[in-house]
């Protein structure tokens, strides 16, 4: 066996370029997947720990009724929760606002990140990221509120993960908002402060403990963990990136172990006479498939060790990058022991399963025939032989035609990599797309979500009734809206072209694609405090990408929320209007929902910029290495062409042009299931970001992928056309005295 095994390191010279090719293949398909999953682990690690290191809120509600003291220590005691009021005030400057919050005992506690813990009560401590925006330094002063404050240090508080003014935003814009904490007593002394409440539960009785808070103190607003995405928005973005990562590495394996499954029954087939001499001289078959086994098993091994390396350092900035969408909670980037056991493991342990199977598919063939090579005369040799065609054109054919494996490695490969680049575009235009035209949809410019029933409506406004409400099967919650009958801002038309009807039922894209749920089809859903269920008809699904939502009529709704006939709660408008602070619960605008949906999509845009790289490596490697063979296989022909007066350029042509055909299948090919993941991708953007991204793909991003398709093509046939130069005359004389 160790005489058999010198055949295999003579012939690394003359295999270099595939040993090669699959090494760095292996190397960067490694490096992006541990990278990827390595960060998305960490982050959800990192963030689950702070969280429950900090005693992050189970919920958060809003009373119509104040609870004292005494009326939280009795809840306490009652339902095994722990309870306390989050006091802030906003101070809105020019170009940022600023949240100043009151430090906790019980629920939502800061961790210190630099610095010291308020030691007066003229000290405060402040997110970093934000410090760093407005370049803020421990030790500076800063006016909150009409106070001045010196900033003590940077911390975290975990229930602002995703530092979020409003649980209706979807993504942080760290130069704009951030959040400070001061001693509890300085921020309930200041004139704008405003408060809810938090509960952390010690056991699961949720539904017991809204029921009876609601019908003592009638809760306005609950909202779960699992609903708020300032907390949740940080750990969907890390089952993200994993799930794209999962989604990507077998279609790069796949290509890796086509290339090896080409390269050996090539191999096997120029040597089937040795191979039969070996099984005639004793050779085992397990023998000699672990010789050929080196073939894939060596460039397997070094490019797993070195692309777990490479893995590690580029987690660097795969973690910087997705760690700074959301609180600088410390990490200390590593490859989990089980993400670096397979990947040294995986890469040659397919590798090596590929090649077994190419090899005993040639060692069930008799011996005697290898020994004659009956079938050394290919296929391809026979094609068109009685057709009358041009030479240039029956030697192109022949070679895409009389060769069908190699063509579908071909095809695959181009396919693979027409499906990572036009996936990277389909993300970024999907991306784009929600940005330019569904926050124009929204029907209203501004809205203001009161916590009374009292208010005055200005006359280019218009009062509503909305409350969210969940199902009993997801996580994911809905508002629910009802609307006046004479209205001018809610008359948005369904995906089928019809009008709404006032007094039936209309759900928003967004909020049917979540829930399964189609026209003309029952939904149930129940009250989030009193978990009463109730079931209605959607008449038609209105296009609204943003906006998880079911609208009807004021009576209607008014009826399922327990409210008065003439009750409203909210106030919608096309230019910004002017409320008691104390009796606004929350607001929005149509440019904070534009701005808002341009941060959120910034993931989008990092992704396809990794995944079009990753594709066009992938096409010009692959196809280096097939035109690398395409040449070998040719050596005969290309030293007869020269003897017969062929330059250089006419030969290119005749050995390489052949693929072109095939570049054209394979694009073709890959557009379908691009458009398949794509739509996967954006499926899923409902959990992750809070909207829905539907499937957009510019015309322009076809033209684009194929381009770069052709470029990487282009530039595989320049790093191989020097070889048809190196090839001597000599080489046709020399195979015939063989």
């Amino acid at each position: 066996m160790m005489k058999l095994n010198k055949r295999y390191f003579r012939s690394i010279r003359t295999n270099l370029s595939f040993n090669l090719v699959v090494t760095l293949l292996t190397i960067l398909i490694g490096a992006l997947i541990i990278a990827a999953i390595s960060t998305a682990e960490l982050m959800n690690d990192v963030y689950n720990k702070g969280i429950e290191d900090c005693l992050t809120e189970d919920a958060q509600f809003v009373t119509m009724l104040p609870l004292s003291d005494s009326d939280i220590s009795e809840a306490e005691q009652k339902y095994s929760v722990k309870i306390e009021e989050m006091v802030y005030c906003d101070d809105e400057k020019d170009d940022y606002v600023l949240r100043l919050a009151g430090i906790n005992d019980k629920v939502n506690i800061c961790q210190v990140i630099k610095g010291n813990a308020p030691a007066s009560d003229k000290e405060i401590m402040i997110s970093e990221r934000f410090a760093d925006a407005q370049k803020l330094k421990i030790g500076d002063s800063i006016d909150i509120c009409g106070e001045s404050f010196r900033i003590s240090g940077y911390m975290v508080r975990t229930d602002y993960l995703c530092m979020l003014r409003e649980l209706t935003d979807s993504f942080p814009d760290y130069s704009s908002f951030g959040l400070a904490v001061a001693n509890r007593s300085v921020v309930s002394e200041l004139t704008d402060s405003r408060s809810y409440y938090a509960v952390r539960y010690q056991k699961d009785n949720s539904v017991e403990f809204r029921k009876g808070i609601n019908s003592d103190r009638r809760i306005l607003n609950y909202t779960a963990v699992n609903n708020n995405i300032r907390v949740q928005s940080a750990l969907n973005q890390a089952k993200l990136v994993k799930s794209v990562a999962l989604i990507v590495a077998p279609m790069l394996y796949g290509i890796v172990l086509l290339l090896i499954t080409l390269m050996l029954s090539r191999r096997l087939k120029g040597e089937q006479k040795q191979i039969g001499t070996l099984i005639a001289l004793g050779y085992k078959g397990a023998e000699i498939k672990r010789h050929y086994a080196l073939y894939s098993l060596v460039p397997g091994i070094i490019g797993a060790a070195v692309g777990l390396v490479c893995g590690y350092a580029a987690a660097f900035p795969f973690s910087e990058m997705y760690f700074n969408f959301f609180e600088a909670l410390p990490h200390t980037v590593r490859v989990s022991p089980v993400t670096a056991v397979l990947a040294l493991i995986l890469p040659p342990l397919l590798y090596t399963l590929v090649s077994n199977l190419t090899v005993g598919r040639m060692l069930r063939k008799d011996p005697v025939e290898m020994l004659r090579q009956t079938d050394k005369k290919k296929k391809g040799s026979a094609f068109l032989a009685g057709r009358s065609l041009p030479f240039r054109k029956k030697y192109r054919l022949r070679s895409v035609f009389g060769h069908i494996s190699r063509s579908i490695v071909i095809v695959t490969g181009i396919a693979v990599s027409t499906i990572c680049i036009l996936m990277g575009w389909i993300t970024k235009d999907s991306a784009d797309n929600i940005v330019d035209s569904s926050v124009d949809l929204i029907p209203y410019d501004y809205s203001y979500m009161l916590n009374t029933t009292e208010f005055d409506v200005p006359d280019d406004a218009e009062s509503a009734l909305v409350s969210r409400f969940e199902t009993s099967d997801s996580t994911l919650l809905f508002s629910l809206w009802g609307y006046e009958e004479d209205t001018d801002f809610f008359t948005m038309k369904t995906k089928s072209g019809k009008d709404m009807q006032y007094g039936s039922y209309y759900m928003t894209n967004a909020a049917a694609v979540s829930y399964g749920v189609s026209e003309g089809s029952s939904f149930t859903f129940r009250d989030l405090i009193t978990t009463e269920e109730h079931t209605v008809k959607i008449e038609g699904i209105i296009d609204d990408n943003i906006n998880s939502a079911v609208y009807t009529s004021t009576e209607n709704a008014a009826e399922i929320m327990g409210y008065g006939k003439d009750d409203r709660n909210m106030v919608v408008s096309r230019k910004k209007l002017e409320y008691d602070p104390d009796t606004v619960m929350s607001s929005s605008s149509r440019d904070d929902y534009r701005d808002s949906v341009k941060s959120a999509v910034q993931v989008y845009y990092k992704m396809c910029y990794i995944v079009i790289l990753v594709g066009f490596m992938l096409g010009v490697l692959s196809m280096y290495l097939i035109s690398n063979m395409m040449i070998e296989e040719n050596t005969i022909n290309i030293s007869m062409f020269k003897i017969l007066g062929y330059r250089k350029k006419e030969i290119n042509s005749l050995v390489l042009s052949g693929n072109h055909i095939l570049l054209i299948f394979g694009i073709l090919i890959g557009i379908p299931p691009a458009l398949l993941v794509g739509k996967s991708i954006c499926a899923s953007s409902a959990e992750t970001t809070g909207m829905l991204i539907s499937l957009y793909v510019k015309p322009l991003s076809y033209l684009i992928t194929v381009i770069i398709i052709l470029a990487s093509y282009v530039l595989s046939l320049l790093m191989v056309s020097n070889k048809v130069g190196r090839v001597e005359m000599t080489e046709s004389l020399k195979r015939n005295n063989e």
